[in-house]
């Protein structure tokens, strides 16, 4: 260790200081062992290879920007990493066969994929994410009249009260890990990759919080998110503006012309449309909660001898009817709900979104400092085509800056994106989904459990703390030694299956290419070799990889 670091330093303490050092070199052709001999005058002891491999990761971006063009396999390998949550085993070799482009056009349209194998196990093992609102209000919730034995929660005693409050928690804890562990499922095995990147993309951008919203994110991953990601921005605003999650997330279905509620007015411009004071002020804010107003949720009953209905409605009388002004639009006040979308039509056309939403997905798919020239262009398509997502995700992956050396491997992963790429990386199955989510969200983006509107950030400033980067490592090594649940049950990796078995013969320079063609394809293959022989089995290359720079980026 360097001689500035006490002996009984905090691991942590010892992490940034080491991070301080990183930053004082040139690390980029440098590996864990040799920037520690050149930090410190000493080998590096073997249990500290993964910690700098990470922070080496966090700090340096290994980008081909010296390359004047990316070989066949790292194109292929860029675009399984940003269109996809990394390649399976084997998936770098079938893609290069047909050909990248050809694979990136296929995921441009999700529906014609087969992926019946994950839609079964959807439907056995999570059966709320295809339920109408109404049907999950009903099965998932005890009714208040009928709360125990056809008794009235009023009649119940104090007993049967908390025998009540109990089997409803239950109830609620068993819907949200629905939802939580049906995202993980999707993202680690569905073949519609692109389809499950896109859906975080909008996760994060219309970010609602699930222990603020208990019943209805189910329905609004599968009905708004899931429907809309690959239609018009202008349908995907407006199912999310009407939806019971969004309005109860944001308080607009207590907004009422004599009780006005702000928060989603604000939001909608700040964070889903216009972006941070582009072009709208505070009475642009007011104007939009007022023409809001009785915008809201809950069970309506219909006409007369029909059962009632859970979900959006329109509230007339709570509804403010004098005319307003929203970002150079007037709007009468008395069209009632029309007056509401059509002000959510005007910001979702407007120039300041195209402009918002176009940098958000540039920086998301191709460099957290997208050029003024790619985010420009893609406006342009925003704008000619409507919204039309499809056609503006095809602008930015058929550009020339998505494959430009430059941006090849200059994104670090998220959690959810470290934790998902490792799984698909070694080929694992996920029989205990609980025991990841629980590991994603150690690490600081526990699924659908965002507190602020923001949702969780894609940049990498966001993620490079060093203790959640420790935890990086952990849940690297907890992986490869089969010990994420008790006593090593429902461990998700296998290293006896067949593939891993026949490898354990080969020659250790050998096991080593393997390990790193499988865990790190694209990268310099015979330094990624090199690294990985310091292990002394396929266990500890595996925990090198993923704890490696070249597995951090993508």
């Amino acid at each position: 260790m360097p001689k500035d670091i006490p002996e009984n330093a905090s691991p942590i303490t010892r992490l940034k200081t080491v991070k301080t050092r990183l930053l004082e070199f040139d690390m980029k052709l440098l590996y864990p062992s040799e920037l520690l001999r050149r930090l410190t005058g000493r080998s590096l002891v073997p249990s500290y290879w993964p910690i700098v491999a990470l922070l080496l990761g966090a700090v340096v971006a290994h980008s081909g920007e010296n390359k004047i063009v990316l070989s066949l396999q790292e194109r292929t390998v860029h675009a399984l990493n940003r269109l996809g949550f990394g390649p399976r085993p084997g998936q770098v070799d079938q893609v290069v066969r047909m050909g990248w482009h050809n694979w990136a056009e296929q995921q441009l349209y999700p529906d014609i994929i087969e992926d019946n194998r994950l839609e079964r196990r959807l439907s056995s093992e999570f059966p709320s994410m295809s339920m109408s609102m109404e049907d999950i209000y009903r099965d998932y919730t005890l009714r208040r009249q009928s709360a125990i034995n056809g008794k009235s929660i009023k009649d119940l005693s104090l007993e049967e009260r908390r025998e009540f409050n109990k089997q409803n928690n239950r109830l609620r804890a068993k819907l949200g890990k629905e939802l939580t562990h049906s995202v993980l499922v999707r993202a680690v095995e569905s073949n519609r990759q692109f389809q499950e990147v896109m859906v975080e993309f909008w996760r994060n951008h219309l970010n609602v919080y699930q222990k603020k919203v208990k019943i209805d994110c189910n329905h609004y991953e599968e009905n708004v998110l899931r429907k809309h990601s690959f239609g018009r921005f202008e349908d995907l605003l407006m199912a999310s503006a009407k939806h019971p999650a969004m309005l109860a997330y944001l308080d607009n279905r207590v907004s009422k012309k004599d009780g006005l509620n702000e928060n989603y007015a604000r939001e909608i411009m700040e964070l889903h449309t216009l972006g941070v004071d582009n072009a709208y002020s505070q009475k642009d804010v007011i104007e939009l909660a007022r023409v809001l107003t009785g915008w809201t949720s809950g069970r309506q009953r219909g006409r007369k001898g029909d059962s009632p209905t859970y979900g959006f409605f329109f509230n007339k009388r709570n509804h403010d009817m004098n005319p307003v002004t929203v970002v150079g639009k007037t709007f009468t006040g008395l069209e009632g709900v029309a007056d509401g979308e059509n002000a959510i039509r005007h910001l979702a056309g407007h120039e300041g979104t195209a402009k918002f939403i176009s940098t958000k997905l540039c920086r998301y798919l191709v460099n957290d400092n997208p050029s003024p020239r790619l985010v420009n262009q893609v406006a342009l398509v925003f704008l000619k085509t409507k919204g039309d997502l499809r056609k503006v995700y095809r602008s930015i992956i058929f550009s020339a800056e998505f494959m430009d050396p430059a941006n090849f491997k200059v994104k670090f992963k998220t959690p959810f994106e470290f934790v998902v790429s490792s799984l698909r990386s070694s080929g694992a199955g996920i029989n205990n989904p609980e025991l990841l989510s629980r590991a994603i969200t150690q690490m600081g983006q526990g699924i659908y459990q965002c507190d602020v509107p923001t949702g969780y950030s894609d940049q990498a400033e966001a993620w490079l703390d060093p203790g959640v980067l420790a935890l990086r490592w952990e849940y690297a090594i907890r992986l490869t030694q089969g010990k994420l649940g008790k006593r090593g049950k429902n461990s998700p990796v296998s290293f006896s299956s067949p593939q891993f078995a026949s490898w354990q013969q080969l020659p250790h320079r050998e096991l080593a290419e393997k390990v790193a063609d499988q865990f790190l394809p694209g990268s310099s293959g015979e330094r990624s070799s090199a690294f990985l022989e310091q292990a002394r089995d396929i266990r500890g290359m595996a925990r090198l990889a993923l704890g490696s720079p070249e597995f951090q980026q993508q």
